[in-house]
């Protein structure tokens, strides 16, 4: 079933921003009277196609990786064509330079009003997100030299005001492979003032793990010890506990965190404990005796449960509830696509320098997983990653490498300052290095899907 889920996730994903890329190519083409021979969704042999009275046909690809545009003047005219109407309409080489820089700009410029509308939309119906609250600080970490503590609230790093985990991690995420400091702002627990640190970093990350900036600067979330699942005929399930249970305590010791119950429980293998516990209004006390496994050699205790990824069924107070009106959430479409191009941007600016790891490009099967994971998160965090992935798709169109859109643009650009159309020769080697360039990162992001696996 997880299979199935991600393979039509994948395949929704991928149809619909490169669908609405070559959508934004085809209405500019449209507009400016520029005929199109083709729109095409999907490469390989065609599944489903139907042709329109304008003499544009449409289909659907079997390998759904891609997608294009054909315009007429793209391709040379065949015999069967200049007899036909064709003949007479407008071409992409008869349109004027502005035309042109228009019809090819309008695929990317697509992809990033994808992704205003998306979170718009996003903003309207509203999230639920996990609080910037600390659950645990790893020692020897940065998070240790700032003197961040257990349930701390972080409310700023590098001044940039926040109020959920992700934004941490987005910040943080920002800074890897950086010299300086990261200043931290945060409410201490049971305080009511803000207090402030700051670490010195040097080249942050470039020879680390990169994927979670916020662990790897040692801070855990706070997750509380909310029961998501029960593993059938465990030791909890056998007691009574229930999905939606909070647990209270443990031997007497009160429990705030589930990487404190996670602690305590390993270290009682096979005892007989007694766990109180929180359910509605209402507090229940379980005896039970506890499972053990093998790690590395040691013992290790365990009752079958699992943490809870519900945010409903977490306490209001560590969860932030974000809803906007019409017109915040307008701005907010705006805002959070600004938001997430400046940190791509930044990302492929360090990639390119090296500060941050080659081996973070994903292809087709990392898009996948994400898409299938997302997909089964739910609604809100399938639609986030389409607006994510469409912002990278717009992004990577504007290189100005030939064979992407960017590239064409910067010919475009070329031939106007020149005055005159450019060499068939120059166009020629440069899309043959166009080609090769983005044939080389292809293999490469597959190669990375393929050790990611291994």
């Amino acid at each position: 079933m997880d299979v199935i889920i991600t393979i039509i996730s994948f395949i929704a994903l991928i149809s619909l921003i490169v669908g609405i890329h070559e959508l934004g190519h085809f209405s500019v083409a449209r507009y400016f009277d520029i005929h199109v021979l083709k729109f095409k969704i999907g490469f390989g042999k065609e599944l489903y196609s139907f042709q329109d009275k304008n003499e544009c046909k449409y289909s659907l690809g079997i390998l759904p990786l891609g997608g294009y545009v054909q315009m007429l003047g793209e391709n040379v005219i065949t015999e069967k064509q200049n007899g036909s109407k064709l003949i007479n309409k407008k071409s992409y080489l008869d349109a004027t330079l502005n035309e042109r820089a228009a019809v090819t700009a309008a695929g990317p410029i697509a992809n990033f009003l994808l992704a205003i509308v998306i979170y718009f939309i996003i903003s309207l119906i509203g999230t639920t997100h996990l609080g910037s609250y600390v659950g645990g600080v790893q020692q020897g970490s940065l998070a240790e030299q700032a003197e961040l503590g257990f349930k701390d609230k972080i409310i700023s790093i590098d001044e940039i005001k926040l109020d959920t985990f992700n934004e941490i991690n987005i910040i943080l995420s920002k800074r890897i492979g950086d010299t300086g400091s990261i200043d931290i702002g945060f409410i201490e627990e049971g305080s009511n003032f803000i207090s402030y640190s700051n670490v010195d970093v040097t080249e942050w990350l470039s020879a680390s793990d990169q994927s979670n900036p916020a662990k790897s600067f040692g801070i855990d979330p706070l997750v509380p010890p909310v029961i998501g699942g029960l593993l059938e005929d465990g030791p909890a399930s056998r007691a009574g506990l229930k999905v939606g249970d909070v647990i209270h305590s443990v031997k007497d010791t009160p429990i705030q965190s589930w990487i404190e119950l996670s602690e305590i429980l390993s270290n009682i293998p096979n005892e007989t404990v007694l766990i109180s516990v929180l359910r509605g209004n209402n507090t229940f006390s379980y005896s039970l005796k506890t499972d053990s496994f093998d790690q590395n050699g040691l013992k290790k205790g365990r009752i079958g449960i699992f943490a809870s990824n519900d945010l409903d069924q977490w306490p209001q107070e560590i969860v932030v509830k974000k809803q906007e009106n019409l017109v915040n959430a307008f701005l907010s479409g705006f805002t959070e696509t600004y938001k997430f191009t400046n940190l791509i941007i930044v990302s492929i600016g360090k990639m390119i320098t090296g500060s941050v790891s080659a081996e973070n490009i994903g292809g087709p099967i990392q898009i996948s997983v994400l898409a299938g994971s997302a997909a089964k998160a739910g609604l809100l965090s399938f639609l986030s990653m389409i607006a994510i992935l469409s912002i990278n798709l717009g992004l990577i169109n504007l290189f100005p490498i030939p064979v992407l859109d960017g590239g064409q643009l910067l010919m475009i650009a070329i031939e106007k300052v020149k005055g005159s159309p450019i060499s068939d020769n120059f166009l020629e080697y440069s899309l043959r290095i166009g080609v090769l360039l983005v044939a080389s990162l292809m293999i490469f992001a597959f190669v990375n899907d393929i050790v990611r696996l291994i």
